[in-house]
Parts: structure tokens; sequence; C-alpha cells
């Protein structure tokens, strides 16, 4: 049985996976600080089997080339959003939501199951990358700063979706519950050793 908040995560943004999948395929490139600055939005949808770097080191995942007849829970599909935030004074932000369910193999039971994803990340808008969050010595200060993205003309969303699904994921995937899949093998009790001079005095008093 599968995790109850993972599930009750996923039937609460039903509607909003619905209004993804409208816009099936890759999204395309687009100035990220003019993105930012108007405030726009887009939404989408498209087959796990694009993102051939996430698939590297993954099991066979559920292949779907279109929508039109599958549910908006399936396997084998990224449902998401992109947001441009602006206010004067401050810098440009944008926030990705981005959900898929991965087909995987526990590595405790070796037995199949699903791992969710569901991630929703906010980032400034910046020309150039710079330590927000370190200090002098490179130690973190402020978790709570947001990632930065540095402004491109071109920007490739399908890239920065494919990144942050790969490090959503766990190291290694595991059922909450479950038992090994290793056979418990019983050791043998340690017989005594012989000494080689002692079996040859026992043959002599034969």
């Amino acid at each position: 049985m599968e995790p109850e908040e993972h599930t009750n995560v996923w039937v609460s943004d039903d509607a909003w996976r619905k209004s993804c999948q409208v816009h099936w395929g890759l999204p395309k490139h687009f100035d990220l600080l003019r993105f930012a600055r108007e405030g726009q939005r887009v939404q989408g949808a498209f087959g796990l089997m694009r993102a051939n770097r996430l698939l590297e080191d993954l099991p066979k995942q559920t292949v779907v080339k279109n929508l039109a007849s599958m549910p908006a829970d399936c396997s084998g599909v990224v449902w998401f959003e992109f947001a441009g935030y602006y206010e004067v004074g401050r810098l440009p932000q944008v926030r990705l939501k981005v959900q898929t369910k991965l087909a995987w193999v526990c590595q405790r039971c070796m037995k199949p199951m699903w791992q969710w994803v569901n991630e929703s990340v906010l980032f400034n808008v910046v020309r150039r990358e710079g330590p927000v969050n370190q200090n002098a010595d490179g130690e973190t200060v402020d978790t709570d700063v947001p990632e930065e993205l540095l402004t491109d003309p071109a920007f490739d969303l399908f890239e920065l979706i494919e990144d942050q699904v790969i490090l959503a994921l766990p190291y290694v995937p595991k059922h909450d519950s479950c038992e090994s899949a290793a056979p418990v093998v019983e050791e043998e009790p340690e017989q005594p050793k012989v000494s080689p001079f002692e079996e040859l005095a026992a043959l002599k008093r034969r």
C-alpha cells in the first residue's frame, strides 16, 4: 500500500494536472527575464520518455504518447507549471511546480513501487551568480534564500524541469514498510580444527 500522505497530495492536485494536460508537449524556449518581469505563466505536460537524462538510471517506464485517453494520475507523464513574479525594488522571481509518478524498484524488498515527485521551487532571476546564501568562509547562512537562475534570452524550461525531478529522487528508493529480500542464512557451528600432527598420532595408535 502506498503512503497515504503522498496519495492525498496526488488526489488533491488532480484538477491542476488536467489543466496542464491541455497543453501537451515540450515547453518552448523564451526570454527568462522578460517572462518573470511580465508575470507570465505557462502550464503543460509531456511524456516521461522525452527525459533521456532522467531515464538513464530508472527501470522501464510507462510510454505515453498522447493523453487523449489517459487519466490525470497515470505514470509516464510529467506535469509542470512555471510562473513569473515581479515587484519594484526586488529581484524578479519564477516558481516551478512539477509532478510525475515513476515506476521503480524498492531496494529493500526488491519489489515494484511507485515514486511520486511533487516539487515546488522558487528561484531568483539574476544577471550573474553570487554566493547569496554563504558567508566569506563558504558556510551557509540562510537556507531560505531562493536558488538562482541566470537570465537567458533562450531559456530552456525543459532542462530545468528534468533537473528538478532528478534532484527530487531518493538516492535509495524504499517502501515505508517492507521486509528485506535477502534470505536469512543460518550459520553452521564452527567445527574444531584438528592439528595434522594429532591426526598422524591417532593413526600410529591404531
